[in-house]
């Protein structure tokens, strides 16, 4: 209400006021000075009390509006609302947030950790597929040397489970079980194919992640973690051949840093890690399989609550293999993958994480698919 239309109310108050009053046999008579001028003055009373009224009611709802209810946010909670798990130092986090696709999706690729004693235990199917198409030098089954056409095809089927648990002072502890199929189908012109097909047991992983930097202002989230991966698989020379392999056949330590920052509405990482394996014995010598740096950049963007996209690139250099110190040519190579992905929960415990990889590279593959469905117990 305005100013004007309180006066205005004000006056026709103290005029009822005034009316009210004036007895009957009074008005039959004219109003003396003294009476006229106490009506007025209290006409101005009951304008007075009003207009104070008003200026207290204004002066209550502008101080609600400028200071309006504000939540705080954890330290390192993303812009976009979805609190960092990692960011409680007494590893609770808000449920509502943990429930969201966003901050799941980050905790699936390593970028978050998981509250203090949290546990996730994710299965996941992936399938990659390779072809190449070109000439070789085959032997005739007269024993004749000879230039074909050849058509060199790898498929690849892996299966994983992994478990990852919080610890406390920001720090994850991840185990990692694989199982894998593949094979190596190799056809000449002349219509001869020959296959081979392998399945095993991978190279068991175990990582150990600690956030050493907490998201504040311009200081992004700093992730390292150290992982130790074990020759459980077959290794390159126990195979047929190398492309069957789903092992190293040796020990590998790999060292790794993640850097995290949001810009509303995204979610930016990036990260290298360098992989070094250890030499091992051979019956023919000492092979030391090639070190290699991988190095990751992407995007999450949180499309609703519960749905999320992302969008990655992922590059590794790896370096040559030596036998007995001599080089193994063509051993090394650089594997580049454009990735996206869709994140969306399922419900308060399960989230199911789709990727799609295009290869940019030879050395990469032609294009892989993984499934993931992490279930979180805590």
């Amino acid at each position: 209400m305005t100013r004007a239309a309180v006066i205005a109310v004000a006056t026709v108050v103290a005029a009822s006021v005034l009316a009210l009053a004036v007895s009957p046999a009074a008005r039959a008579q004219p109003l003396s000075r003294e009476e006229l001028e106490a009506a007025l003055a209290q006409r101005d009373q009951v304008i007075a009390a009003l207009e104070k009224r008003v200026e207290a009611l204004e002066a209550a709802r502008g101080s609600a509006q400028a200071t309006p209810i504000a939540t705080t946010p954890a330290a390192g909670a993303p812009a976009t609302g979805v609190q960092s798990p990692a960011s409680d130092a007494g590893g609770a986090s808000d449920d509502e947030a943990a429930l969201q696709a966003l901050s799941r999706g980050l905790v699936q690729r390593g970028l978050v950790l998981l509250p203090t004693w949290s546990v996730e235990v994710t299965p996941s199917v992936s399938y990659s597929h390779s072809q190449q198409q070109g000439l070789a030098l085959v032997d005739t089954p007269e024993g004749i040397s000879t230039v074909d056409s050849q058509r060199q095809r790898d498929d690849d089927a892996d299966a994983s489970l992994s478990a990852r648990v919080g610890l406390p002072w920001r720090s994850q502890l991840q185990v990692t079980l694989p199982y894998d199929w593949r094979r190596d189908s190799s056809a000449l012109g002349d219509g001869t194919e020959v296959t081979h097909s392998d399945t095993h047991v991978g190279d068991v992983q175990v990582e150990l992640s600690h956030q050493f930097l907490v998201e504040s202002g311009w200081r992004p989230d700093l992730i390292a973690a150290v992982s130790w991966r074990a020759p459980t698989g077959r290794d390159p020379y126990k195979v047929p051949v190398a492309a069957i392999a789903n092992g190293l056949g040796t020990n590998q330590v790999t060292g790794r840093i993640t850097v995290l920052k949001t810009v509303d509405p995204l979610v930016l990482y990036s990260s290298v890690s360098y992989s070094a394996n250890l030499p091992y014995k051979e019956t023919f010598g000492q092979v030391h399989v090639g070190d290699a740096i991988d190095w990751q950049m992407g995007a999450l963007l949180a499309v609703s609550p519960e749905t999320s996209l992302s969008f990655g690139f992922t590059q590794e250099f790896k370096s040559v293999t030596r036998v007995d110190g001599a080089r193994i040519p063509g051993s090394d190579g650089v594997a580049a993958v454009a990735q996206i992905g869709l994140d969306q929960v399922i419900n308060e415990r399960t989230l199911v994480d789709i990727s799609l990889g295009i290869g940019v590279t030879k050395d990469a593959p032609d294009y892989q698919v993984m499934v993931s469905i992490p279930v979180r117990f805590r």
